[in-house]
């Protein structure tokens, strides 16, 4: 029987146009074009499942002439004369949403959008598709040209299925060789549900676990280093009604602000390697392989489209990794230790705005207390609690609030205040500013008789400290060995930070000095003499004078670098003129 001539007919579309849109707007690289062929090559076969539920060995075949041509066959469900014109003439239809009566694509294909297969214009000149319905009749031969013309011819006979015949046109004879195919069949295609064959190959191209959930943590990490080619610290395996696959544990520390390379997939095709528009924020610090489901693309299939079950699909994903960081407390906590001391960083950064985060990690962050290194979770069952923002001074009263039984936390490293503020209103917990009435917690009045007898001590402590915009007062506290603590007010902090800056002769000091100008009075500090220190006890006993005041303006200077202050030029004044003044005192007449 002889074969009839080929009818000649047009694209029902701008052919011209629409390979701008797809080359230079739609698609981020011509590699798509493999994407697309192996998207219908799949809902090919799946539609061949449907329709015929016994069959079964569904395969994708890859053949090669390197740098000239190669030939993508699938063994699906193949296409009548009228399927042809219907849906590879006319772009933005497709061939599948004929199952679903009213008009909706079913949840088990993967293509979308009828453009797909023009995206193998961007590297050939013709596209020859050669097709046979599994139903039955007529073979067909589809030839389309760049021009917006096809033709189609019938055929003796074809393989059940399709055939996509691709000849490299100039610029794109890399993808038509091996190394190439291999490698964006298991970019694009690795979690695919039927498998790919090169030619002449036992092997699919895209073999991988179909159940992650079963795979024992050895499996996970060995499969994380063969895909991504990292040594991970740990693998989260996900499974919720949107997401399938693999949370990997990057084993250094990340930038927040870094993209990850991911591969997510959209009912086994891959979609992106991004993960900003389904992966919550916090998840800088892993690396995913995900497959999911329900959720739409965007037109260029590239991403996800921002609706309600985008939101829900991240509310499960935060929910699974919470999930598994509480089974490794239980169950491994030294892993989890591990975990959060390599990100401890980069997860209080994203903790203080991220409620989800802080609420994941809160129990395992240190934070440096008076009692020691304690977790959030310690803290979060204590009863009251003062926090502090300089680490020296800190380390100053460290000892006395140790041995008050009162806890004073540390908030001078890096996010660490903003976190013990949202752990104390997130959970009710009492947490409050270190002021200056604050320390007359931790502090015992002298008696009535001390204060009196110390009468003279008193007013030498007025006339040496006066010039120094600071007071001097008696107080018995621990430990024995500090005979000095310098405590401020806030107001009074803030202006001797600024007196600092203003000497440091920066660009704005005279706008700080008229800020000090402005200020309505001077920045008073409180110097308290520790009553247990053997060194006050002898001051005490000291007559009023030059040497007793030195040696005051001295203590002062000693409580100023204690508790972290930064010295004024006029303080290192003092304290030179001081010891100055306590050598000629010692001298001999």
């Amino acid at each position: 029987m002889s074969e009839a001539a080929p009818e000649a007919f047009r694209f029902q579309v701008n052919l011209g146009g629409m390979l701008d849109i797809l080359s230079n707007h739609l698609y981020k690289s011509p590699d798509v074009f493999l994407r697309e062929l192996m998207q219908n090559g799949v809902d090919a076969v799946t539609l061949r499942k449907k329709r015929q539920p016994a069959w079964s060995g569904g395969r994708l075949t890859i053949r090669l002439d390197p740098g000239t041509s190669l030939v993508f066959q699938d063994n699906g469900a193949g296409l009548t004369r009228e399927e042809i014109h219907q849906f590879l003439a006319i772009i933005g239809q497709s061939s599948k949403t004929v199952l679903n009566p009213d008009g909706s694509l079913p949840e088990d294909f993967i293509g979308r959008f009828g453009i797909g297969l023009l995206s193998c214009f961007m590297v050939s000149d013709t596209i020859v598709i050669e097709t046979q319905s599994a139903g039955g009749g007529q073979a067909w031969r589809w030839t389309g040209h760049p021009d917006g013309t096809y033709l189609l011819e019938p055929l003796e006979a074809a393989l059940v299925g399709t055939s996509v015949t691709l000849t490299a046109k100039k610029g794109a004879e890399r993808y038509f060789t091996k190394g190439e195919i291999a490698r964006l069949v298991r970019y694009y295609g690795l979690a695919l549900p039927v498998p790919v064959f090169l030619a002449g190959d036992s092997e699919p191209l895209n073999q991988i676990p179909g159940d992650f959930t079963s795979a024992s943590r050895r499996q996970l990490l060995a499969f994380g280093e063969w895909l991504f080619d990292e040594d991970f610290l740990d693998a989260i395996p996900i499974s919720t009604p949107h997401l399938s696959g693999v949370a990997f544990v990057l084993p250094y520390r990340t930038d927040p602000t870094a993209g990850g390379m991911h591969r997510i997939y959209l009912k086994q095709m891959l979609l992106t390697e991004q993960g900003e528009a389904l992966l919550p924020p916090w998840a800088f610090f892993l690396q995913c392989f995900l497959n999911t489901r329900g959720l739409r693309p965007t037109a260029s299939r590239e991403d996800f489209y921002e609706d309600a079950a985008l939101d829900e699909a991240r509310k499960e994903f935060a929910g699974a990794v919470q999930q598994y960081l509480e089974t490794l407390s239980r169950e491994d906590p030294d892993r989890l230790g591990q975990l959060v001391q390599i990100h401890s960083q980069a997860i209080k950064a994203m903790a203080v705005w991220n409620d989800d985060l802080f609420r994941i990690f809160v129990d395992y962050l240190f934070f440096e207390t008076s009692d020691g290194r304690l977790t959030g979770r310690s803290l979060k069952t204590a009863e009251e609690g003062s926090w502090v923002s300089s680490v020296p001074r800190f380390q100053q009263l460290k000892p006395i609030f140790l041995a008050q039984g009162k806890l004073l936390i540390c908030t001078g490293y890096t996010y660490d205040q903003e976190l013990i503020q949202k752990l104390g209103w997130m959970f009710g917990r009492p947490f409050r500013p270190l002021g200056e009435e604050g320390v007359d917690l931790v502090m015992e009045e002298p008696a009535l008789a001390e204060k009196q007898a110390a009468f003279g001590f008193l007013r030498a402590a007025g006339q040496a400290l006066a010039p120094l915009d600071c007071k001097g007062e008696l107080r018995r506290f621990l430990p024995a060995g500090l005979p000095g603590l310098y405590s401020l007010s806030e107001d009074a902090r803030f202006l001797r930070q600024v007196e600092s800056a203003r000497e440091s002769e920066s660009f704005f000091s005279g706008a700080l000095g008229s800020l000090l100008a402005g200020s309505q009075e001077a920045a008073r500090g409180t110097l308290y003499f520790n009553l247990n220190n053997p060194l006050v006890k002898r001051l005490l006993e000291m007559p009023e004078g030059p040497l007793l005041e030195n040696s005051l303006r001295v203590l002062y200077v000693q409580a100023l670098l204690a508790g972290g202050q930064p010295l004024r030029s006029g303080e290192m004044k003092v304290m030179n003129e001081s010891l100055l003044g306590l050598l000629e005192e010692a001298a001999p007449a």
